[in-house]
């Protein structure tokens, strides 16, 4: 169960990182149709999606 953690954390973290790419614009390709401000807000999006998981893991109590 403490690797399912560690997995969970990880992720956890590359979609904060992808958050951050996509609103500073390193992961949205030039031609796409999205305003700047749909791919900040997106990116806000899932930042904050991915910073919820990792507080709701890294807090929460193993199951016995």
């Amino acid at each position: 169960m403490n690797v399912m953690r560690w997995v969970v954390l990880g992720l956890s973290a590359a979609a904060m990182a992808g958050g951050v790419l996509i609103m500073t614009g390193y992961l949205v390709p030039r031609h796409a149709i999205f305003s700047d401000q749909t791919n900040i807000a997106f990116g806000v999006v899932i930042f904050l999606y991915g910073l919820y998981r990792f507080v709701i893991t890294f807090y929460r109590r193993p199951r016995p």
